[in-house]
């Protein structure tokens, strides 16, 4: 008997096709919805292609940006897809699509989008009025302008902040579209250095800077404008009537001046100043038994009281009065206007708690340095920091140490 065997093939000719199926795709960079920067170079796009029956490289496979023209890949034998884009791509959103005809005739494609933004780079910030140097008077407006651009940020999304080195952040400025305005009479007196800040949607924080100068001249002290800070009671290294002092704090933004007013306590001690002594705005004035660092422990002084008993004898014209003379506990420090009014009071009626030490003064937190807080004692502490030149501890003229 005779056994023919036929063979059937399954190709187009047998009459039995395979089932055609499309490349499947992947764009793997940029990530879907990435955000990219401009820049001088190209941008890399990188993508995946399979294909049931052909090799990735036998595969039309090309790049379409924004619905332009199909541009040729690049495909590597295990189906990786390469390509680039300018990297000067206009701002805002855009489409890739990643697309492949195999030998069949079936056509794959996959969709991704990336957003372009602008370059790195803080923005550019220019504070162009007043000029710099300007003066003025205290309590004068100042009008400060300023403006800004970015290259990743809209105008109206930047964030603007005016800054004084004297004063901190300075608020009321009018923003928008890119432009600043702050008009403002609350500048203390002295030298400012002024500055716009401009931080971007990116966190990149953008400057310009100019100086002002705030001339004030003199006033005398309101109530809370003065207050006590810092005294020395007890002395040990030199005697009571050389080596005691009383430290005021300035927390205006005034130069003050306390000619005809008069520091006293509860009782019979006072000494009026007849001839003007200053304290800078925000800063201290120390008031010395004795002016002579060489006979006071080395305490620098800005103005002299009489200490009675056996304080040195007043010089002509310093002032008035029977003389202080500081207990070392329980006792008040107090300063009183012309009129009596009170512009600081501190009793340190310490009898229970004896916090005063001998060879220290005694200091308000540098975190309580006002009329309100100075008046509570719990806020008050010895200091032991010895400053350069001083004999004993003290911190008279500079910020206290803190208490803990």
């Amino acid at each position: 008997m005779l056994l023919i065997l036929v063979s059937l093939a399954c190709n187009d000719q047998s009459g039995l096709n395979r089932v055609k199926t499309p490349p499947t795709l992947w764009i793997d960079s940029p990530a879907e919805e990435e955000v990219l920067r401009q820049s001088d170079t190209e941008i890399p796009l990188l993508g995946r292609v399979k294909d049931e029956y052909d090799l990735p490289e036998d595969l039309q496979v090309t790049w379409v940006l924004d619905g332009g023209e199909a541009v040729d890949a690049t495909v590597d034998s295990d189906g990786t897809v390469h390509g680039s884009v300018p990297g000067d791509l206009v701002l805002g959103e855009h489409q890739l699509v990643l697309q492949a005809l195999d030998q069949d005739g079936e056509a794959g494609r996959v969709v991704g989008h990336f957003t372009m933004a602008g370059p790195p780079g803080a923005p550019i910030v220019d504070l162009y009025a007043p000029d710099d140097g300007t003066t003025s008077g205290i309590a004068e407006d100042i009008t400060f302008r300023g403006r800004a651009t970015d290259t990743s940020t809209a105008v109206n999304d930047l964030f603007f902040e005016w800054f004084s080195d004297l004063d901190g952040t300075i608020s009321g400025a009018v923003t928008g579209s890119g432009e600043s305005i702050l008009i403002t009479d609350q500048l203390t007196e002295g030298e400012h250095l002024i500055t716009l800040s401009v931080t971007d949607l990116d966190g990149e924080v953008g400057t310009d800077s100019i100086h002002v100068i705030v001339e004030g001249g003199t006033t005398q002290p309101e109530p809370g404008d003065l207050i006590f800070s810092e005294f020395m009671v007890n002395p040990q290294v030199v005697p009571d009537e050389d080596g005691e002092w009383v430290e005021l704090y300035n927390t205006s933004g005034r130069t003050l001046d306390i000619a005809g007013y008069s520091f006293h306590d509860d009782a019979s001690d006072e000494w009026v100043f007849d001839a003007s002594v200053l304290v800078a705005p925000h800063g201290y004035m120390v008031l010395c038994a004795n002016m002579n660092p060489r006979k006071n422990g080395g305490i620098s002084c800005d103005g002299w009281f009489y200490r009675q008993p056996m304080g040195e004898a007043p010089p002509t014209g310093s002032g008035h009065g029977s003389g202080v003379a500081i207990a070392n506990n329980d006792d008040e420090l107090e300063l009183t206007a012309p009129d009596g009014t009170d512009i600081d009071l501190f009793d340190y009626n310490d009898t229970n708690s004896d916090p005063i030490e001998d060879a220290m003064s005694f200091g308000l937190d540098p975190s309580h340095m006002d009329g309100v807080e100075n008046d509570d004692v719990g806020n008050w502490c010895v200091q032991t920091t010895i400053q350069s030149g001083m004999t004993e501890a003290g911190t008279p003229g500079a910020a206290n140490d803190p208490c803990f």
